[in-house]
């Protein structure tokens, strides 16, 4: 099936119920994964995508302000089989866009269009929206150092960003903090790895061949 032009509209089924913590409620049709999640936002609803990757279909959701979630589909990396022939496109989406309401999400996909062309340094990150992180917690912290300090290519273990953080004990908390990252590739769980040099759990250990790929792609790796 060809990819659709971005605004597309699909008449999609509504969702009845609205949660912050929304499970991932994924169909398929034609097998085309299909989004159907919302999250209630204060900046307004949010809108989801599903955009095409060299590495599988990812899911995009924002609200007016910025990101909520950025996630591959799929629970694991057992079927995990790369293509870098495919480009980033979105396939579907939630609801129409007149193309400014849900700008993050555009920025979301220019930006994952040049991630996986490998030339992310100059570009600008995707707006995130503030709602996601808990202000004064470790988590948020942690994610927020890590966006900030860890660049395209570089890694850092977990007791370091534990250090930076300000509490190179909270070994523990990192992993943790990375585990309920909603906002992957941008705020780049991947990067942290073992003081051993190990690379470590992705997505609690259900997608390891994802990691090492991306770190692969990244040439933080060999």
């Amino acid at each position: 099936m060809r990819n659709l032009p971005f605004g597309y509209l699909m008449t999609l089924p509504i969702i009845s119920r609205w949660s912050r913590r929304a499970s991932w409620n994924i169909r398929k049709i034609n097998n085309i994964t299909m989004p159907q999640r919302k999250i209630i936002c204060k900046y307004g609803p949010t809108n989801s995508y599903i955009v095409s990757s060299p590495i599988g279909d990812v899911e995009i959701i924002s609200c007016p302000k910025g990101l909520h979630s950025v996630k591959q589909v799929g629970d694991t990396d057992e079927y995990f089989s790369p293509d870098t022939g495919v480009n980033v496109d979105v396939k579907f989406q939630l609801y129409k866009d007149n193309g400014y309401t849900y700008k993050p999400a555009i920025q979301c996909v220019e930006w994952l269009q040049f991630y996986f062309k490998s030339s992310v340094d100059q570009l600008k990150l995707p707006l995130l929206c503030q709602s996601i992180f808990t202000e004064g917690s470790f988590t948020s912290t942690a994610q927020k150092v890590l966006t900030e300090k860890v660049l395209y290519g570089q890694t850092i273990s977990y007791k370091n960003l534990a250090a930076l953080c300000g509490n190179e004990k909270a070994c523990r908390a990192v992993g943790m903090a990375m585990r309920n990252n909603p906002i992957s590739f941008i705020v780049p769980c991947h990067r942290v790895i073992t003081h051993s040099g190990h690379l470590g759990n992705y997505s609690g250990g259900h997608k390891n061949k994802i990691k090492q790929w991306l770190l692969t792609h990244e040439n933080a790796i060999p």
